[in-house]
């Protein structure tokens, strides 16, 4: 609801509290109903305000977006100015200025407790949804009416937010006797195709399955709208969402009906239990083929979580062989070769890990940060080098994608800063800071060693490791990389930076 509601002059706390009760039931009434409902108050200057648009998930919408805050004048909605200014409601065909599409509207005034008027509701229709609707059985055209008159009086009582009601969902009426007076196309064929295949209409509701008249009945003796999932032994998964409904006290239908129950008791019949309420709207969703989707996405998304682990363990697996393989070699560059390796590896499984707990999520690549400088301080410092390394900067999140060419950089660059920028030195320190641009990723990782040499540009063309970085910052992250010295004009502190910018990929998002 818009926060200026509160700038409406003459309502008062339960003014706003009736408004809200109205404001829960817009949504279900605007799907059952196929149309835009808009709930609107006066302002000071006699502007009308939209506190609330209910757009319907059983239609398109006549608005290209949420209209809610948005102001008119009484010119452009006279049928709401007079339900707010005349308290009188209205029915009128009015061209809608972006399509020319005829619109029907309807208002409603919303009065409180003492009778005045505090808000009205707009219900917009389009003229083709208008007129199939005139077309349908009159009985749920008279409940259509009941329940956004409900809406009106924040009479429909929903505990828990429903589902809402689609285009392909099926629809059934029952009256205050049980017995089915409406049923739509779709909940026709719903039921026929589970064995039902007689007319439905004039039936009790008990010829049904079991559970529409546990429902109905639960519904109607609380009062309230009741939504439940059922599975059959046969796998089928239907949703039911039960709205009680309650004639105006004004309407001829609600005082014949209270009389035809006052004689029933006189001439000694039971009284019928549901005194409170004319009948019920029985809303029925399939919801089969998403849920049989949604367990066959997790059974997936289970295994492939697996392999991840597994891969993890092999990759961990690889890393320990070649580890002994380097106590055995003789010489230090055959060691260090296959020191570089173990490190390579381990990086790839750390995103391994990560992605074993959950696929779906996008990695915190400061997460990553610190488990590639925990291997590295375990694997690649020889004894009694002392060097403290960190890592600084934001949470950032990113694809798995870039996550693994991202891991496999830091890993390279971190060896490249122990074996070249601190190998002369017995303690250093190694940073990598971290930030986020929005639409772009910097990474940049430094130490305190000498800085860069003279012939550095030669040696770099020369370096296994820094060729990779490269073909990994270009080709996979397609971003840049740049080498230089922390500070050319502070000698006092040396020291190399490197640092690698690159766009943030979209993250896809999970099933």
């Amino acid at each position: 609801m818009d926060p200026r509601i509160h700038q409406c002059p003459g309502l008062t706390e339960r003014d706003i509290a009736l408004l809200h009760k109205v404001e829960a039931g817009l949504p279900i009434t605007a799907d059952v109903s196929r149309a835009d409902l808009l709930l609107c108050c006066r302002l000071a200057d006699d502007q009308i305000l939209v506190v609330r648009h209910a757009i319907p998930h059983s239609i398109s919408s006549i608005y290209i977006k949420d209209v809610t805050g948005r102001l008119f004048t009484p010119k452009d909605q006279p049928l709401v100015y007079r339900a707010l200014t005349e308290e009188r409601g209205g029915t009128r065909a009015k061209q809608v200025i972006s399509s020319g599409a005829p619109v029907i509207q309807q208002a409603y005034p919303i009065r409180n407790a003492a009778e005045r008027v505090i808000a009205a509701l707009l219900v917009e229709t389009n003229m083709i949804e208008h007129e199939r609707h005139r077309r349908r059985d009159k009985s749920f055209r008279r409940a259509v009416r009941w329940l956004q008159e409900m809406a009106v009086r924040g009479e429909l009582e929903i505990p828990e937010p429903l589902s809402g009601f689609g285009p392909l969902d099926g629809i059934y009426l029952v009256d205050d006797q049980l017995r089915i007076r409406y049923l739509s196309g779709i909940a026709t064929n719903l039921f026929r195709s589970i064995g039902y295949v007689q007319d439905l209409r004039g039936q009790p509701v008990s010829v049904l399955e079991p559970v529409d008249q546990d429902l109905v009945d639960q519904a109607i003796q609380a009062n309230r709208c009741i939504e439940l999932r059922t599975e059959s032994e046969d796998g089928r998964v239907w949703v039911r969402t039960v709205i009680p409904l309650r004639a105006p006290v004004r309407s001829w239908q609600h005082w014949r009906r209270r009389l035809q129950r006052h004689l029933s008791a006189l001439a000694g019949a039971t009284p019928h239990r549901f005194t409170q309420v004319d009948g019920a709207l029985v809303l029925i969703h399939n919801a089969t083929e998403r849920v049989q989707r949604e367990r066959e996405l997790n059974v997936k998304s289970a295994m492939i979580q697996e392999v991840h682990h597994r891969v993890k363990n092999n990759l961990q697996t690889i890393a320990a062989i070649l580890r002994i393989q380097a106590r055995r070699c003789e010489t230090s560059e055959a060691r260090q070769h296959l020191t570089d390796a173990v490190n390579r590896i381990l990086s790839m499984s750390v995103i391994h890990e990560f992605l074993s707990q959950d696929q779906h999520q996008p990695i915190n690549i400061r997460d990553v940060c610190q488990r590639i400088l925990s291997q590295t301080q375990h694997v690649a410092l020889r004894p009694g080098h002392q060097v403290t390394m960190r890592v600084e900067g934001p949470n950032i999140r990113l694809p798995a994608s870039q996550a693994t060419a991202a891991a496999l950089v830091l890993n390279e660059l971190l060896m490249n800063a122990m074996e070249h920028g601190l190998a002369e030195q017995e303690a250093g320190e190694i940073c990598i800071r971290l930030a986020d641009h929005g639409d772009r990723v910097e990474i940049v990782v430094e130490d305190n060693g000498p800085g860069l040499p003279a012939d550095f540009e030669d040696r770099r063309h020369q370096s296994l490791g820094l060729q990779i970085v490269h073909t990994l910052v270009t080709d996979d992250l397609k971003g840049e990389l740049r080498f230089e010295s922390r500070c050319e004009r502070c000698p006092q502190e040396q020291g190399t930076r490197a640092r690698v910018c690159f766009p943030k990929a979209p993250v896809a998002a999970g099933p």
